[in-house]
């Protein structure tokens, strides 16, 4: 919306008025706390206020209303300013020497401050000083040539309380004294003190507002090129008029100003072009910082753009808080190589809001860093940007030559490029997600987050170096990928890659890299610590390409096929028994999902990850990722049916034998990926086929950031920030099962504090409620019935049960516990096959002092069946204990516990301490079936007919531990997720239809267990003589022994990470 002649006018009458009303002070309570600071109040020319900028207030609808308000700070800009409701023009100078009170007079710029001005940062008393008008360079007042670039000093006189820089110099060194030229009667008229202070604005007559421009806390400047300020004199003509104030301006207190200032106008009508500031000849570059050719550049930096006057935000680009980062019209920012550009989307901010001539980009992610050169890929550390003509608009409102009924801005004439190099950096991520996906925490000097691949033949970031019949360590491992190897005309197309973008996996049990090649994926200074995480939502139910404007924001983007009404998910359990398998559309569908149901944890992507491709599938949301291989290839309706060939096999090979074997076959037993993508190519909605996943792959990464205070949530295929939400003191996670709510302890403050996660919620990502419970809260888990949420005070000996209907604490319990600090939560057991169908739930609380509670839950009293009470202790003890992790396979209350000293399993005595022990307790044996509760034993609790077992304890060894384990997880390649929760009466809620958090799921007769894993994980931080490692154990190997996972090395080998604090899966709790 552009304003008509007669609305400026009405709008530049009330900014006249306001600094002639004079009604707020100069001065603002005592020189302590936040008042002290100096603030700006106001900047005008006398014929109308110049900042604050003013804008039109909206409604609630987003319409504008004829309420105009100032611009005072950022949050004004986003919810006030966009391109239908713009930032309102300012004054111009009256072409002629005349006052507001249209007597002859000189012009004068005016800026009102809150506290009183510290002239040693406004004057310079140098003797050459006067080429600047006597000016510090904290404060400037320039006129500029936009075009030309030309910026030279205004010639004039600065005033503050009527004083000025005398023209005799005295004192050794020679200095220019401060003289008081003009002063306020008594009367309120302005006086000569010094006949050269006659021409003074209001010497010569008084005028509405004169007597504001004599304050110890006003800055006046009067043009002035001939020395004599009763010669009348005006700005000069046909140039940007800019005063400018730093943030080193000081008042009297010392405090300096909180925000830059820059107050800009023209004489007579503004038709001068906004700019990109050059920088002085011969060079006369856009002044964007970095840019230049800058070298090791941070690739976390933003980038700075200085414009010859103040410009509507939007013209810039998106509105940082007020819309996602997008790409922009007026600045094209791209970085890589020839064949392969990448234009990078931002978010734009000024630098103040009251100076709206410098503009921060934020991109919205980091760039990649300099990184390894292969072949043609080049490198990716040149950042390109261009300024593109007639896109900048600034704040005039000029009739436009073509129509002059309407009324338009003027837009920058003039192009331009730049760039910088950046240095060494994190460099860009395409890592394989779950179920192939193991997600492991670092600490120490650069904490961070590795990904473990499992897949092994996916075409992520990596090594993209390749020698045929020659498999080397750390080379990529795509080319092995059967789908790739021995077929052509996928769709998409998939080709070996030649860079790090698109290098592909180094093979099963490696660790993902970026595209600088570092195996820590997520580092400083996205993140500052790693204490948990938990995987939520998958991402593509928020960011996918379906066509504009259901899923592709940008423009006319997306593709049709990818429309959420053809996603329709028809999957069996396989004939395995431990996986999903798809079936042709019409089949049975699983727990009836919706069309456009996010992405089942049950399938992979095929490759996993799909390549990163140029150009992007989308800019808003930003999808670099290739869709997966498409379902027009899959199954009897084929469009151009082909056999998927990558299937379980060998995923290692013998690289050591003569001649080498390559790998050829999936690690997952079962096969767990599909052509399942969007169908390719189509115009016409009728010729997509359904289809069942889609981009953005992967899912929300919650990583509890305690150094920061913070959780940061991250995109698990790209690793890019999402989202960061503030908290207390947070200390350890719990999901939801229906993964609606993430549950945080707070140590410090007794507190768990619930966040909303779903998506499709109004609060998403905000707290919705904080509930207090006992001292010290640290361990957590969310009952995966999702009936209560147990929680581990460790400060006060007491267990918080919280119901998972109201978040509310419900109990609170103490017997036999001694410092508990972790806890896991079993489903309930009812239904054939889930335990010993006690009819009530169990969880386990490890207490620091090596014993497990057993907490049984009720419901209790007489008539009940449950004590909803810790009920006894295993007779075990488990060293300094480190974790408890449920064992996902034994549904007969088994559990993993990391400590020292492992378990003699025939004695049951507990081993050396400072030796690492991983130990599975369960119950062995039981009486079977729901048992009540009697008037004579309502208040006796005991281990209820129930007999303990650790009938596996592994030690260190070559085939054990490497060394003490601090934390547990499972492989999830083989699961049935993508099944309905299993729930019963005592549930919260209905069940989710997929992807939920439960340990079982629900079949004809009974329940069986989701996740059945080949491989458990233990972190080990400290190997005697080496580095931290992950320990890999094979489940299926009688005594659970550690597995070798490379095939290049001679003996036993662990994933090695050094500084690993922890490993994660989709089911941990």
């Amino acid at each position: 919306m552009r304003l008509n002649r007669l609305q400026v006018a009405l709008l530049s009458t009330l900014t006249v008025l306001l600094p002639a009303c004079g009604g707020i002070s100069s001065k603002r309570g005592e020189d302590s706390g936040s008042q002290a600071l100096l603030r700006l109040m106001d900047v005008s020319n006398g014929f109308g206020q110049l900042v604050p900028h003013t804008v039109q207030k909206l409604d609630a609808a987003g319409n504008p209303t004829q309420q105009v308000i100032s611009i005072l700070n950022q949050q004004d800009i986003i919810d006030h300013v966009n391109a239908a409701n713009p930032i309102l023009p300012v004054p111009q100078f009256n072409p002629a020497p005349v006052l507001p009170s249209g007597a002859v007079g000189n012009h004068y710029l005016l800026a009102r401050f809150t506290r009183d001005l510290d002239l040693s940062t406004i004057f310079d008393p140098s003797p050459g000083s006067m080429a600047t008008a006597g000016l510090t360079g904290a404060v400037s007042v320039v006129a500029i040539d936009p075009v030309t670039g030309t910026a030279l000093p205004v010639l004039g006189r600065a005033f503050v309380n009527g004083q000025t820089l005398g023209d005799t110099l005295e004192g050794d060194p020679p200095r220019r004294p401060m003289e008081n030229w003009v002063t306020i009667d008594e009367f309120g008229s302005t006086i000569v003190l010094d006949p050269a202070g006659q021409g003074f604005p209001g010497t010569d007559g008084f005028f509405v507002g004169s007597q504001q421009l004599v304050s110890s806390s006003s800055f006046v400047f009067v043009p002035d090129t001939d020395s004599n300020l009763a010669t009348y004199e005006t700005f000069p003509v046909g140039y940007e008029i800019r005063l400018r104030f730093t943030t080193a301006v000081r008042a009297n207190n010392g405090k300096g100003l909180n925000q830059q200032v820059l107050a800009c106008s023209t004489v007579g009508d503004d038709e001068l072009s906004p700019e990109v500031v050059r920088t002085p000849p011969p060079l006369q570059e856009p002044l964007i910082t970095p840019g230049g050719g800058d070298t090791d550049v941070d690739p976390l930096t933003t980038i700075r753009v200085e414009f010859t006057e103040p410009v509507q935000p939007y013209s810039v680009g998106e509105i940082l808080g007020a819309s996602p980062a997008n790409l922009s019209s007026a600045l094209k920012v791209e970085f890589g190589p020839s064949s392969t550009r990448t234009d990078m989307p931002f978010n734009v901010q000024p630098l103040s809001p009251f100076d709206l001539s410098i503009y921060d980009l934020y991109p919205a992610f980091n760039f990649p860093g300099a990184g390894p050169a292969f072949g043609s890929c080049g490198t990716f550390s040149r950042v390109d940007i261009t300024i593109n003509p007639g896109q900048v608009a600034d704040l005039a409102n000029n009739p436009d030559p073509a129509d002059p009924a309407n009324y338009i801005p003027n837009y920058n004439i003039l192009g331009g490029t730049t760039y910088f190099v950046t240095g060494e950096g994190p460099g860009m991520v395409n890592a394989p997600v779950t179920p192939d996906a193991v997600y492991l925490s670092r600490s120490g000097a650069m904490p961070g987050i590795s990904v473990v691949d499992l897949n092994g033949f996916g075409q992520g970031t990596g090594n993209p170096s390749f020698i045929e019949g020659q498999p080397i360590e750390g080379n990529t491992n795509f080319p092995y990928n059967a789908n790739v190897r021995f077929q052509t005309g996928l769709r998409p197309p998939l080709a070996v890659g030649t860079c790090t973008l698109d290098g592909g996996s180094a093979g099963a049990f490696f660790l993902s890299r970026d595209t600088s090649l570092n195996d820590q994926v997520v580092a400083p200074p996205l993140v500052s610590d790693v204490s948990d995480m938990m995987l939520g939502h998958p991402l593509d139910g928020t960011f996918n390409n379906a066509k504009y404007p259901f899923g592709c924001l940008a423009g006319n983007g997306g593709s049709i096929c990818t429309l959420d009404g053809l996603k329709v998910i028809n999957a069996a359990i396989g004939g395995g028994g431990n996986t999903l398998n798809p079936v042709a559309p019409g089949g049975f569908q699983i727990g009836g999902l919706m069309a456009g149901y996010g992405n089942l944890v049950s399938f992979a992507p095929h490759p996993n990850p799909p390549p990163l491709s140029f150009p992007p599938l989308c800019v808003a949301p930003y999808l670099l990722g290739q869709e997966p291989t498409s379902i027009d290839h899959y199954g009897a309706g084929a469009a151009d049916p082909k056999t998927n060939l990558l299937v379980p096999g060998d995923p290692f090979g013998d690289p050591l034998s003569n001649p080498p074997v390559p790998p050829s076959g999936l690690l997952t037993p079962e096969q767990n990926c599909y052509f399942l993508g969007p169908s390719q190519g189509q115009i016409k909605v009728e010729n997509c086929l359904a289809y069942m996943i889609r981009q953005q792959v992967g899912h929300f990464l919650y990583v509890l950031d305690r150094q920061a205070g913070e959780v940061t949530v991250l995109n698990s295929n790209r690793m890019t920030v999402v989202e960061r939400i503030s908290m207390n003191d947070p200390t350890e996670f719990a999901m939801s099962p229906n993964l609606d709510l993430l549950a945080v302890t707070n140590q410090s403050s007794n507190t768990v504090s619930f966040i909303d996660i779903d998506p499709s919620s109004a609060t998403f990502h905000q707290i919705v409620k904080t509930t207090v419970v006992g001292k010290g809260p640290r361990g957590i888990a969310w009952q995966p019935g999702n009936e209560d949420i147990l929680v581990c005070c460790e400060a006060d000996d007491t267990l918080s049960v919280i119901s998972a209907f109201s978040l509310v604490e419900r109990t609170r319990v103490s017997a036999q516990l001694n410092k508990p600090f972790d806890v896991v939560a079993m489903p309930r057991q009812a239904g054939a096959g889930n335990g010993y169908q006690r009819n009530v739930y169990f969880a386990y609380i490890l207490n620091r002092n090596g014993n497990v509670a057993l907490f049984e839950s009720g419901p209790n009293g007489v008539n009940g069946w449950g004590y909803d009470d810790v009920i006894g202790i295993a007779p075990y003890t488990f060293n300094s204990p480190k974790k408890l992790q449920l064992d996902p396979i034994n549904l007969f209350m088994a559990v993993w516990i990391a400590h020292e000293g492992p378990i003699d399993v025939i004695t049951g005595d507990p081993g050396a301490p400072n030796v690492g022990a991983l130990s599975q307790l369960w119950v062995e044996s039981a009486v079977t079936g729901q048992l009540f509760l009697t008037s004579g034993n309502v208040g006796q609790t005991g281990l209820r007919d129930m007999a303990f077992d650790v009938s596996v304890s592994i030690g260190e060894g070559t085939q054990g531990l490497s060394g003490i384990p601090v934390d547990i997880a499972f492989d999830n390649m083989r699961n049935l997720g993508g099944m309905p929760n299993f729930i019963t009466s005592f549930s919260a809620g209905t069940a989710l239809p997929g992807n939920g958090k439960g340990m079982v799921r629900p079949v004809p007769g009974g329940v069986i267990n989701n996740n059945e894993p080949a491989y458990m994980f233990a972190a080990v931080p400290n190997v005697t003589g080496g580095f931290g490692v992950v320990d890999v154990f094979d489940l299926a190997k009688a005594g659970v022994l550690r597995k070798d996972i490379n095939a290049f090395q001679v003996g036993v080998q662990s994933i090695l990470v050094p500084n690993v604090s922890g490993v994660m899966d989709y089911w941990s709790q």
